[in-house]
């Protein structure tokens, strides 16, 4: 009677384990990130790191394509960006498919999105790096766009508060 495994029979398991992970391992890493939370994690682990003295980062919001780019990095985003408000400016998905600018003088800014009756929103500042997420409905998105358009983020806080 014999007991435990020969060398070959533990090569072919490993061998078999091996190639399985390596057809699946990709599948499982891909839906990990479309979930919510790993997409905030990545976004605010970009924004944080995007701020550098003396050095001018790019990003890029694509309407079209519901991306944003920080630096050099994409991040799919799992809901339809609809409005990117900077103080003074307002950029809608229905007037351009893609807007860039740097963050060199920019202090805050959100992207609003919109995902069936919410409207998923983000609000980040400089050069703290700060990203808050919001869940908002309709009247709070456009108090939003409307307290960070006019540059009185300050109030969007007070109204805003938990």
């Amino acid at each position: 009677m014999r007991r435990g495994f020969t060398l070959l029979e533990l090569l072919i398991v490993l061998t078999i384990l091996s190639l399985l992970l390596t057809l699946f391992f990709p599948v499982i890493v891909k839906n990990g990130l479309s979930s919510d939370e790993s997409f905030k994690t990545k976004i605010s682990t970009l924004f944080s790191s995007s701020f550098v003295p003396g050095k001018s980062v790019q990003i890029c919001v694509n309407f079209k394509e519901n991306s944003l780019t920080v630096g050099s990095e994409t991040v799919k985003v799992p809901y339809k960006l609809d409005v990117l408000v900077l103080p003074g400016k307002i950029i809608s998905s229905e007037l351009t498919n893609k807007f860039c600018f740097d963050l060199k003088n920019l202090t805050y800014g959100a992207l609003i999105g919109e995902k069936g009756e919410l409207h998923p929103s983000i609000l980040f500042t400089f050069p703290s790096g700060e990203v808050l997420f919001y869940n908002l409905s309709s009247a709070e998105a456009e108090t939003l766009k409307d307290k960070v358009g006019k540059g009185r983020i300050v109030e969007w806080f007070s109204y805003y508060s938990f």
